[in-house]
């Protein structure tokens, strides 16, 4: 049971920071007066946009909570706290599944064209023309890390769920450890997540235009609308990931401390597995402080054509929204 507190304990606040971080930069970027829309047509979807993006974040600051007081009675009665350890570390998943079905909402009740003639170009889009690299590759790496992380950890395991050593004098083991018992769900978690959010992007890209506005603004609102929900993303992927390695590096470090001593000689210590530890737990900071950093990035708001080439101080044309 204390193994699943540390994970609890470890989650939760890493994802409230996360998630409470994003949203005291989007409180900040709200207070600010944004720029004039250049129709009555795209005033509504930069509105639009703007609620879906602030229901989203409410969501998902509200959501870990909410979860784990529905399921941890019933995971407790299901399996233990060996369940209960799983539900934590499917938690940002959760919240990322949640966070991504509010804009798959948005996108689908997205204003659509009025009026008797419809001047908006039909120029198709793709979810590459509006999903920002930057975020992409975050997302990715982030998600390639995990599973390799998954895997070496999984290999390193003992019964899916522990980790230990031999040496002369004895053995010595830690657990919780993210072996295969916590990795497939955590593997499972994070592809469902990574289908949701492509899902999204395609719907992005699909959406009616917005009437009376240049193409260039249209596609500068869809990439901001994109660029919303890849940081929410990589933020659950990075933070699921930054929570394994932090499990993993405790354990290792765990079993490389000394187990006993024979006099002043101690028994089982492996600079190794403690220094091997310290590395991963650091690892797990760094990985933690570039997604935080990555989601609490504003966007950059839609431009007019006339904006572009007559470019505002920095402060106007770099205003997030």
């Amino acid at each position: 049971m204390g193994g699943t507190v540390r994970i609890v304990s470890i989650l939760v606040p890493a994802l409230l920071v996360g998630l409470g971080a994003t949203l005291a930069g989007l409180v900040v970027a709200l207070a600010r007066r944004p720029e004039p829309s250049p129709s009555q047509a795209a005033e509504a979807a930069r509105r639009h946009a703007t609620v879906v993006s602030v229901i989203a974040w409410l969501a998902g600051v509200l959501s870990p909570a909410l979860v784990l007081a529905a399921l941890s009675p019933a995971l407790a009665s299901w399996g233990g706290p060996l369940s209960v350890g799983v539900a934590a570390g499917l938690l940002p998943a959760t919240v990322g599944l949640v966070f991504i079905g509010v804009h798959a909402v948005g996108e689908l009740t997205w204003p659509r064209p009025t009026g008797a003639v419809r001047r908006a170009p039909l120029t198709p889009r793709t979810m590459t023309d509006v999903a920002p690299r930057r975020l992409r590759r975050a997302l990715l790496l982030w998600s390639g890390l995990l599973v390799l992380a998954l895997l070496v950890f999984g290999v390193m395991a003992d019964e899916g769920r522990r980790v230990s050593r031999t040496f002369p004098e004895g053995s010595s083991g830690a657990s919780p450890f993210p072996g295969w018992f916590y990795g497939v769900p955590l593997l499972v978690g994070v592809a469902v997540v990574l289908l949701a959010t492509v899902g999204v992007l395609r719907l992005i890209a699909a959406r009616p235009a917005v009437m009376d506005a240049a193409p260039e603004w249209d596609l500068g609102l869809r990439r901001l609308s994109a660029h919303r929900v890849l940081r929410g993303a990589q933020l659950v992927v990075g933070l699921t990931l930054a929570g394994v390695l932090v499990v993993a590096g405790q354990a290792i470090r765990s079993i490389g401390s000394a187990v006993g001593s024979v006099g002043a000689v101690p028994l089982g210590a492996s600079p190794a597995y403690t220094t091997g530890g310290t590395v991963v737990a650091v690892l797990a900071v760094l990985v933690a402080g570039a997604c935080v950093a990555l989601a609490a990035t504003p966007g950059r708001a839609p431009q007019t054509p006339s904006d572009q080439a007559a470019p505002r101080p920095t402060s106007d044309a770099d205003r997030p929204a």
